[in-house]
C-alpha cells in the first residue's frame, strides 16, 4: 500500500499545544481503554468517562471532561502531555485521539493523508516557505499505515459528471494539476482557486475515446492557467496569500467529497468553500485591523473548526443512485 501526503504536511508532529485535548469534544472510549481504567492502571482523579448517546440512539461511553471542557486525562501543568499516552503509549489512545489532526482517505490507488488546520501545530505549518507537492507520507504521519479515514477500497471511482466515472489515474492528475496550480507563485489564492474550477468544468466534457482522461485533464488546466483573470482590489489574504494557497491544497487533497458528494466538481466546489470560508473570516480579521501571523492562525483554525468539526451526524453517506446503478 502506497501512502500519500502534501510536502507542507510531511514533518507534522504534535507539540503537545493541547487544543485537541481542551475543546470539549466528546471521544467515544474503546474496550482496552476502559480495561486499563478499571485496572487501576491510569491515573485519573473522579470519573473517567460519562455515557452519551451515540449516533444510532445506543449508549455509548466517552471521556470525561472537566468544567472548562478539558480531558480528565490532559496534564496542563505537566508538560500539557495526555496521561493515558504518557504512562500506556499511543495505542491504547481513543482512535479520535490518535488520528487527530489526520484526515485520511483509502482507496485503490493508496492512502492519502492531510491535517485538520484546527491543531494549531498544522495551522503554524502553513507559514513555512517551500513548495506545495504530492509526496510519499512518512510513517509518523501515517501512524505506521495505521490511520483511518474513509474507506473507498471497494467503490466505483469518483464521478466525473452525472452519469460518467473518472478513471483512477484521471483523478490521481487532476489531483496532482489542482496541487500545482496552488503551487503557482504567479497566481493569488483566489485566481488558483478559479483556474480549478474552470479546468474541472472543461474536464468535465470529455468522452471516452482515443485521448485519456489523464491528458484532456492535463489539457484542461494548461488552457485554463493561460488566462486566469487577476484579481484586484481585495487584500485580505495579504500578505499571507501562500499560507492561504497551502490551506486550499489541503482540501484539495484527500478530499473526501469525491466519493460521498459528486466525485471531482465536488472537490472543486469544497475547495472554492474553504478558501471563501477563510477569506471571510480574514476579512474580518482585517477590519479589526489585525494582520500578523497569530491573526491568520486563528483565522485559520477557526476554518478548519467550520469546516472539519461541526458536522453533527457523522454516519457514512449512501452512494448516489448513479454510482450503484
Amino acid at each position: 500500500m502506497d501512502y500519500f501526503c502534501l510536502s507542507i504536511h510531511a514533518a507534522y508532529a504534535c507539540a503537545h499545544s493541547g487544543a485537541c485535548c481542551t475543546s470539549g469534544w466528546p471521544i467515544p472510549v474503546e474496550a482496552p481503554l476502559r480495561s486499563a481504567v478499571l485496572r487501576k492502571l491510569l491515573p485519573v482523579s473522579g470519573g473517567a468517562f460519562v455515557a452519551a448517546a451515540g449516533p444510532d440512539g445506543r449508549r455509548v461511553a466517552i471521556l470525561a471532561t472537566t468544567e472548562a471542557g478539558a480531558c480528565v486525562f490532559f496534564e496542563p501543568e505537566g508538560g500539557r502531555l495526555c496521561a493515558i499516552h504518557r504512562t500506556m503509549g499511543s495505542g491504547l489512545l481513543p482512535s479520535a485521539c490518535r488520528n487527530f489532526p489526520r484526515i485520511a482517505l483509502r482507496d485503490p490507488r493508496g492512502v492519502f493523508v492531510t491535517l485538520s488546520h484546527y491543531c494549531p501545530t498544522a495551522a503554524r505549518m502553513l507559514l513555512e516557505d517551500g513548495d506545495i507537492a504530492i509526496v510519499e507520507a512518512p510513517a509518523s504521519l501515517t501512524l505506521d499505515g495505521a490511520v483511518e479515514g474513509l474507506d473507498a477500497t471497494a467503490v466505483l471511482p469518483p464521478l466525473l459528471r452525472p452519469g460518467m466515472l473518472a478513471t483512477l489515474e484521471g483523478c490521481t492528475t487532476w489531483e496532482r494539476e489542482a496541487i500545482a496550480t496552488l503551487n503557482d507563485p504567479a497566481l493569488q489564492a483566489r485566481a488558483a482557486v478559479r483556474v480549478i474550477e474552470a479546468a474541472t468544468s472543461a474536464a468535465m466534457l470529455w468522452q471516452p475515446g482515443p485521448e485519456s482522461l489523464s491528458a484532456w485533464i492535463e489539457t484542461a488546466f494548461a488552457e485554463a492557467r493561460t488566462a486566469p483573470a487577476p484579481h484586484r482590489g481585495d487584500d485580505a489574504f495579504s500578505p499571507f496569500e501562500q499560507a492561504a494557497k497551502r490551506f486550499a491544497a489541503a482540501h484539495a487533497f484527500a478530499n473526501w467529497s469525491a466519493y460521498q458528494d459528486g466525485g471531482l466538481p465536488a472537490i472543486a466546489r469544497s475547495v472554492r468553500s474553504a478558501l471563501e470560508t477563510l477569506h471571510s473570516l480574514m476579512t474580518r480579521v482585517r477590519a479589526d485591523g489585525e494582520r500578523n501571523e497569530a491573526a491568520f492562525i486563528a483565522a485559520v483554525r477557526q476554518a478548519d473548526f467550520q469546516l472539519r468539526h461541526t458536522v453533527s451526524d457523522v454516519r457514512p453517506r449512501p452512494l448516489s443512485s448513479l454510482r450503484r446503478d
